[in-house]
Formats: structure tokens, sequence, C-alpha cells
């Protein structure tokens, strides 16, 4: 799609073509508004992408589970299938002789 440009519109001012004009301009605010919605769409990507970094720089993998390394110690642990194939941290539920995962239902043997 190509864009109308300031001359363009101009021009047909020039010429008396207000309708063709006002057409004009209503294209270039249209394409503000897509560029807009894109560029909203594009941060929130861009966010979610530096938060998944974060997270994969803070998670410890140790024996069969996740630790989440934080500056007051480390949480958890998570789910090892629902982080490695889902990216979700999902924190997993002690039962008896071991950790139970809500989401998917693994189970892992504490050690």
């Amino acid at each position: 799609m190509s864009l109308p440009t300031y001359k363009d519109i101009v021009d047909l001012i020039k010429k008396g073509a207000t309708v063709e004009a006002q057409e004009k301009i209503m294209e270039l605010r249209e394409a503000i508004i897509e560029l807009k919605d894109e560029n909203s769409s594009l941060r929130q990507r861009v966010r979610s992408l530096e938060e998944e970094l974060r997270i994969k720089g803070q998670l410890k993998f140790e024996k069969t589970v996740y630790w989440l390394l934080e500056d007051e110690g480390k949480t958890g642990p998570f789910c090892q299938r629902c982080y490695d194939i889902d990216k979700k941290l999902v924190r997993l539920q002690e039962y008896k002789y071991e950790w139970h995962c809500v989401a998917c239902k693994q189970g892992y043997e504490k050690k």
C-alpha cells in the first residue's frame, strides 16, 4: 500500500479536488491507526520476550526440577515438563514423597 504524501494532498487541494484530498487524508489516518496497533503489539511482544530472557537467566535446573534464583534465595520447585515444553513456570505441590504438578499431572520424586 502506497501512502499519499503531503505534497500529493497539497497538489489536490491546489487543483480544487478537496474530496480527493480528504480521501487521501483518511487513508493516512487509517494507516496511522494500523501502525499504532502494530506498534502496540510489537511492544507487548518485546516485553514478553524480555521477561522470558530474565526468567531463563534466573532458572537453575537441579536434579529433576527447576528453581528460580532471586535476591532473597531460591523459590520453587517448578515443573520441568511445563517449562521445557510450554515455557510456563508451574509451581510444584508437595505430596508425601514427591512433588506434583497440577497442570500436567507429572510427579517428581523428592531427592
